[in-house]
């Protein structure tokens, strides 16, 4: 057929729609239908013959429309394409966006890492209960305190020889050394307690450290016992010293040494009853650390009346290795008018030299009288003055007595500058019968927590 051109005339559609074309098919000078359907429009001769000149310019101009029309034709396609093209890739790269989007969600949420979320905070609570310093640990309903002190003293004594009265600072364990006894003292007391149904349960523990010269100190447990309800067992002071419920129904004079009323600390087991607002009784089992029947234990009995005017009190100890007996009557009574001021009597007696005994610097005595007296001058400043009789020394670890006397007396300043820090001196002078008198003492600075 040879070369063909296309041309799109342009022809109204009646109805006012997209305008519609028809191809023109030109090939040289003639002029024919074209038989595909898009041409069936065409107004075509049946029969073409040579063309005229007329004709030949027409079929020039003709020509010349179909190839313009094809141009227009070509790039109105391609705009065409080009525009469904982009959308088309607009609408892909939507699609593929989305369904990425889904699968990478889909990974990581089955990736993911779940954190738990924090468990709410217990602070520390204030425990009341048992007085001031006590605090829950978290998470339990036991109360915890921590308490000590530390102290500095400088001590001195004149027990030179074997003439002189046995001091009451070192009960004469070093003769002939006399001057200055530097002392440093470190303790640390542990104190759980706990209600039950059966009454408080409770642990203790104090461990401490003395140092007196230039070396380190070693520490040591000084008191440890566990104790539920009235029942107590370890190892702590005699209960012919301090028991549970005794009150101020304890100990000897208003001083820190107290001066001589037999103090000791044993392993033993003691049940108590009673209350230190009123009365208290207690029975202890204590080991004996001296010989006789390893099976059989030191016994001792204590009862004790406590009100707001003072207490009076009274203890029974029975040592199994000497089958002997101590005992003692105590009074406290608080002066009227003068708050913290107080008076103490107590009496003690022993059958023999036996641990029960009041354990004076020169020994048990069958009978002695002790006399204390504190006056509390000012919120920050108290004063004590004590007096001890001894009357019949025993031979050591008989029952054998001496015939002879002696006594002590103590001068005790306190000093408290600030909270917890306490200034204290103490100062004794030890006499006994046809020996010299030996003074000591001591200064000291402790801080307590």
């Amino acid at each position: 057929m040879g070369d063909c051109s296309f041309a799109l005339q342009h022809r109204p559609r009646p109805n006012g729609g997209r305008p519609a074309f028809r191809h023109i098919l030109a090939t040289f000078g003639h002029i024919r239908c074209c038989t595909a359907p898009i041409a069936s429009n065409c107004d075509c001769p049946a029969n073409p013959t040579k063309r005229s000149s007329t004709r030949r310019r027409r079929s020039r101009r003709v020509h010349g429309a179909a190839c313009s029309s094809r141009k227009r034709e070509r790039r109105t396609g391609f705009r065409m394409i080009q525009r469904f093209g982009t959308r088309d890739m607009k609408i892909k790269n939507f699609l593929l966006g989305t369904a990425a989007a889904l699968v990478s969600s889909s990974a990581y949420a089955a990736d993911a890492i779940v954190i738990a979320e924090p468990e709410p905070v217990e602070y520390v609570r204030v425990c009341d209960m048992y007085g001031a310093g006590f605090f829950y640990i978290p998470g339990t309903e036991t109360c915890l305190k921590f308490s000590g002190e530390i102290f500095f003293q400088v001590g001195t004594e004149g027990y030179r020889n074997e003439g002189d009265s046995p001091d009451y600072l070192t009960y004469a364990s070093n003769p002939g050394s006399g001057g200055w006894l530097p002392t440093t003292r470190a303790r640390l007391q542990v104190d759980a307690r706990s209600s039950t149904e059966w009454g408080t349960l409770r642990a203790m523990m104090r461990v401490q450290a003395d140092g007196g010269d230039n070396t380190d100190a070693g520490y040591v447990m000084d008191n440890a016992i566990v104790q539920l309800g009235g029942l107590r067992v370890g190892y702590t002071e005699t209960v012919f010293n301090d028991s549970i419920g005794a009150g101020v129904a304890s100990y000897g004079s208003h001083s820190w040494g107290s001066m001589s009323y037999g103090y000791r600390k044993v392993q033993g087991i003691s049940y108590s009853y009673g209350s230190d607002q009123a009365f208290a009784a207690t029975i202890a089992l204590e080991n004996d650390d001296l010989e006789g029947d390893g099976y059989m234990p030191d016994v001792v009995l204590a009862a004790s009346y406590n009100q707001s005017w003072g207490a009076v009190w009274g203890k029974v100890g029975y040592d199994e290795s000497m089958d002997g007996f101590g005992a003692t009557l105590g009074l406290h009574y608080n002066i009227p008018g003068f708050e913290g001021s107080s008076f103490r009597l107590i009496g003690y007696y022993a059958d023999s030299d036996n641990v029960f005994g009041v354990g004076s610097p020169s020994g048990n005595s069958e009978y002695s009288v002790l006399a204390s007296y504190y006056h509390q001058f000012t919120e920050k400043f108290g004063a004590s003055v004590g007096f001890q009789y001894f009357n019949d020394f025993y031979l050591t670890g008989t029952d054998i007595s001496t015939g002879i006397d002696g006594y002590s007396a103590e001068l005790n300043l306190v000093y408290t500058p600030v909270e917890n820090l306490e200034i204290r001196s103490e100062i004794y002078y030890d006499k006994v019968d046809d020996l010299d008198g030996t003074p000591s003492g001591f200064l000291r600075l402790t801080r307590f927590f």
